[in-house]
């Protein structure tokens, strides 16, 4: 297979890439079509076990599992059904739009992103209003409505202690999502949709970042479509976990864009786009492993020297340094005394639940498997395999191994116990990239279209029977 990227581009080009397709045989390679069916063939047996409310959620000995609210019937099957046939309808229209229109299909997908997701999951009983409004399930939206967007702001440190739980052990950039959002409205059931397509912005920038690490279309419309539909996303909208990959694949892809075209502004907003992730959520700038991935790759193909690495640091810091000046000056926030209140919280939070490590080291993964769908771990066992068989210095496989370092290393340090299956939200749709990979190895479109539709059989059999958020 051909690895076009912005690794074997010229750093002085400010064009896009030229696509690349994925070359592959005339039938489907059978690893692929063996990784597909067992992904496939393990759903089917989790959809079954969740029929016969058997399948795990949680720890009973961790001290935190997900209750099972109700009892399978065939209706559940019906927005499985339907997303299928949605699925299938605009797969047929791309391959009619064929490669040169790549801006139209990729703006279908994305106009069909909201309504795909919303009848994916329509077997939930709980509204996307009823989800938002509740002070249990998302505290951040009443917290919107008592205060300005000023006053909660630079009254942070005093008004924190008055929020609900899930506000209170958070950092200020969720609550001032929904002061964002209630520009348009503040009724919550448009505001569950709105969430619901900020989201959908992570679909857009695995698109983008995929065509600027691998430029390749088809691997990039294909994790496009898959990060719509990992189950752990679906599972938990209009929670703003599903919105958390958001900020940290922006910062990704500025990054990526300054290793092709070494401009100092991708660099500046780089810096910028950090702090959105300390402001938002914290726990993705584990993903510095993937950053620290691509850069030595880069170095070491010499696309990238040591003192052009050097000023992308030097200018990343100074911009981070200026926004958090510049929250200090006009609002007297510090971040920093923020997070440090924030990561003592979760660590005394995990002793007073009594959650203990060596349980949730081992249940973590199975949440990380619910989260990103069984299918998608299937496969991605198989790209783990395939990276290291062909070689560790190629983008995919940097791509791929350095997410699999961030599961390992959020999974040993501990800090992720109970709740998990929400937490690893970021990381399962930044996974998508290599199950598209995969998927893309074949000529045909059916490994593909099998892996979603698994995804998507998940979701529609658990959804209505487990309570993963609950007013």
């Amino acid at each position: 297979m051909h690895d076009g990227s912005l690794l074997t581009a010229e750093r002085t080009s400010s064009t896009a890439p030229v696509p690349v397709p994925v070359v592959a045989a005339g039938q489907t390679p059978r690893p692929v079509a063996v990784a597909v069916l067992a992904g496939a063939g393990l759903t089917v047996v989790a959809a079954v076990l969740a029929a016969m409310r058997m399948l795990p959620a949680g720890s009973r000995a961790g001290a935190w599992r997900y209750r099972y609210v109700g009892w399978f019937s065939w209706e559940m099957l019906l927005p499985f059904a339907g997303g299928v046939a949605a699925v299938l309808a605009l797969l047929w229209l791309t391959h009619r739009l064929g490669t040169r229109r790549e801006r139209l299909t990729v703006g279908m997908w994305l106009a069909a992103a909201v309504p795909l997701q919303l009848v994916v999951r329509a077997a939930d009983e709980v509204s996307l209003g009823a989800t938002v409004a509740s002070d249990r399930a998302n505290s951040f939206y009443s917290p919107s409505l008592r205060f300005g967007a000023y006053e909660y702001l630079t009254r942070f440190a005093d008004i924190v202690h008055t929020l609900p739980q899930h506000a209170r052990s958070n950092m200020p950039g969720k609550t001032l999502l929904y002061h964002l959002l209630g520009v348009v409205s503040t009724n919550p059931a448009v505001l569950g949709i709105a969430i619901t397509a900020v989201s959908s912005l992570g679909a857009v920038l695995v698109y983008l970042l995929v065509r600027e690490v691998l430029g390749d279309r088809r691997v990039a419309l294909y994790a496009l479509i898959l990060c719509l539909l990992v189950p752990g996303r679906l599972y938990f909208l209009p929670i703003l976990n599903a919105v958390s990959p958001v900020p940290i694949l922006l910062a990704l892809w500025l990054f990526t864009r300054y290793l092709r075209v070494a401009h100092w502004g991708w660099a500046v907003a780089l810096g910028g786009s950090l702090y959105l992730v300390f402001f938002f959520e914290p726990l993705p700038l584990v993903m510095g492993l993937t950053f620290a991935a691509l850069a030595a790759l880069a170095l070491y193909r010499r696309q990238l020297d040591g003192f052009g690495l050097l000023r992308l640091v030097s200018l990343t810091l100074a911009a981070f340094a200026a926004a958090y000046l510049g929250m200090r000056l006009l609002f007297g926030y510090d971040l920093f005394v923020n997070l440090a209140e924030v990561l003592a919280d979760a660590t005394d939070f995990n002793e007073r639940a009594h959650r203990p490590y060596d349980v949730w080291v081992v249940r973590n993964l199975g949440d990380f498997a619910l989260c990103a769908g069984f299918v998608a771990v299937a496969v991605l066992g198989y790209a783990t395999w395939d990276a290291v068989r062909r070689g560790v210095l190629r983008p995919i496989a940097a791509l791929t191994l350095s997410g699999l370092a961030v599961l390992a290393f959020l999974d040993l340090v501990g800090i992720n116990r109970g709740e998990t299956t929400r937490l690893w939200i970021f990381l399962a749709v930044f996974l998508t990239i290599p199950v598209a990979w995969v998927c893309a190895r074949s000529p045909r479109v059916w490994p593909f279209a099998v892996v979603a539709a698994a995804m998507m059989l998940q979701v529609a059999t658990t959804t209505p029977m487990i309570a993963f958020i609950r007013p």
